[in-house]
């Protein structure tokens, strides 16, 4: 697995989604993410409420050109806290309807921060129950590393996010990093919940961390 560590130089934006929020994982904090095109990145979700979701907004940090043009999705349920499918197949994915992909306007260690929103096949997520929603850049043939990064979020109460690379094989791992994400019901406009914000007369210092899963 390969992740950085980054010192934003830009500051906040606010995008207006569509449908009501109603799972908030957190705002994306500009300080990591985890690399989504050789690996499906996957975050674990609980409601109070059952509840049919019908969107997925999300944070990512991109280099030129690593956009596949789509992102696919799948939702498991959760086996001892992780996805319960032991290997993803593409038959489990589908293809985010409706997608919008919109820079923020921030810049970091010259990569791109976009926030993406793109509606889903109505899943009714049962209150109480854990599920993992999967993210992959385009289709899972497309497994080349194209340094598109789901952006992390502070931690929270949840479980931290699981990966599984599609080039080695092997099972989940868990990554250790919350992502930024958020679900949503209908189709009523509702803006981000917090205005990124970041403080700092410019770029006080960057650093760059990789590491690859084994």
């Amino acid at each position: 697995m390969r992740k950085f560590f980054i010192i934003p130089l830009l500051l906040g934006a606010t995008t207006l989604f569509a449908g009501t929020v109603v799972y908030d994982n957190g705002a994306p904090n500009q300080q990591s993410g985890n690399e989504m095109t050789e690996w499906i990145q996957a975050e674990d979700f609980t409601l109070a409420q059952t509840t049919t979701i019908t969107g997925v907004n999300f944070w990512t940090i991109e280099a030129g050109g690593g956009y596949a043009g789509s992102i696919w999705y799948s939702i498991y349920t959760d086996s001892g806290g992780q996805p319960s499918v032991a290997t993803p197949l593409a038959g489990d994915f589908s293809q985010g309807a409706d997608l919008t992909r919109d820079a923020t306007g921030n810049v970091v260690v010259g990569l791109n921060e976009y926030a993406y929103s793109f509606d889903i096949q109505p899943f009714v997520a049962v209150a109480g129950q854990t599920y993992w929603l999967a993210l992959h850049n385009g289709a899972l043939d497309n497994n080349a590393r194209a340094e598109v990064y789901w952006e992390t979020t502070n931690g929270n109460a949840t479980a931290t996010g699981h990966e599984f690379i599609l080039t080695g094989g092997g099972s989940w791992f868990n990554n250790g990093q919350e992502h930024a994400f958020q679900l949503t019901s209908g189709a009523t406009a509702s803006p981000e919940p917090a205005t990124l914000a970041l403080f700092g007369a410019g770029l006080i210092g960057l650093g760059l961390m990789r590491r690859r899963q084994k």
